[in-house]
């Protein structure tokens, strides 16, 4: 099944994120006909450049009118309402990350999704950056015993960001705020294996006189994947210079990919590694394009993070979240 006419879209969210969407929504040929957020004058900002017909704050009217696909950019404690209803309305669901704040959530939600058996995909732009797409390649046959991933930001240090970011009960806190992506890029770099358990430390002792925001700066995380193989995480969000970093080690390999260097470096199987990396990737979509494609074609496998697999990626997040207040490893099966 083709669309003959423009894909209609709806944007629930209208800040940062809902107007990256609305960008790249335009950029595919589609077009945004309606947008919610909770406030009226962010919607209608974003409306009016998308030449949407409907701004509102209001969920009922947003679903009242006629679209393929409803994009959600709200902060993670809002999800489960907007898919319910996406759901009940049969139309497709882009959600950005994390795909809910917590396991308890994140379940409810992909009920939903599979009751209503909707294309639904989650935001984990590093799964179309081909930089990973092409550390994937490199050892889709290899052995890979350990693997370590680096976020960095500036958030403590400029506070150039939504204010919500470093307050935990919305954001949840640099792990599922941050550290999300490079840990679902891990997991995609591996051919997607399921956390087991996961622990972590973390302090905040930047900022201290910001007592509006307690999430913390500086978190050291360790965890175990199905297949096998430990992972470390280092994140730090008060640091000068942004970063993400995924490293693999084997018996014959350790390459680092960095997406600041777009570049790849290390060594596989005795020869030295390093490449910098082309600017598109095989599939030639980002992720909303591949979700739109999706809808069109009704092709399911254009989408690297569907709901579900990205619900593994939150399950992992949430361990090591739990495991802060309790000194010990959380198993995944705990949550």
């Amino acid at each position: 099944m083709t669309h003959q006419k423009p894909l209609a879209i709806g944007i629930i969210g209208a800040g940062n994120m809902g107007r990256h969407h609305h960008r790249a929504v335009a950029d595919y040929g589609a077009e945004v006909v309606a947008v919610h957020d909770m406030r009226l004058e962010a919607a209608r900002e974003l409306a009016s450049h998308a030449d949407a017909q409907l701004a509102t704050t209001a969920l009922d009217a947003f679903f009242d009118v006629d679209m393929d696909g409803v994009v959600i950019t709200t902060p993670p404690p809002i999800r489960l309402e907007p898919i319910e209803m996406a759901c009940d309305s049969g139309i497709p669901v882009m959600v950005e990350k994390p795909p809910a704040l917590n396991m308890v959530e994140g379940r409810k939600c992909l009920a939903c999704i599979e009751k209503a058996d909707v294309i639904a995909a989650v935001g984990f732009q590093l799964r179309y950056h081909p930089l990973y797409e092409r550390l994937k390649a490199l050892i889709a046959s290899e052995t890979v015993h350990l693997v370590r991933t680096a976020c960095t930001v500036d958030y403590y240090l400029s506070f150039r960001m939504s204010p919500w970011f470093l307050q935990y009960e919305i954001s949840g806190g640099p792990l599922p705020e941050q550290a999300v992506h490079v840990l679902d890029c891990a997991r995609f770099v591996m051919g997607n294996p399921k956390p087991v358990q996961a622990h972590a430390l973390a302090i905040k002792n930047m900022a201290l006189e910001r007592t509006e925001f307690d999430a913390e700066n500086a978190i050291q995380m360790t965890y175990q994947l199905d297949n096998g193989v430990f992972g470390t995480h280092m994140n730090h969000c008060g640091t000068e210079k942004f970063s993400f970093e995924v490293e693999v080690v084997g018996p014959h390999l350790r390459l680092q990919a960095n997406m600041v260097e777009n570049a790849i470096r290390g060594y596989l199987n005795g020869e030295p590694i390093s490449e910098t990396v082309v600017l598109e990737n095989g599939s030639s979509l980002d992720k909303t394009g591949a979700w739109l494609r999706a809808i069109e074609t009704e092709d399911r496998t254009l989408i690297r993070s569907p709901f579900a697999d990205a619900l593994q990626t939150l399950a992992l997040i949430d361990a090591a979240v739990q495991s802060r207040d309790t000194g010990r490893f959380i198993q995944v099966e705990e949550l």
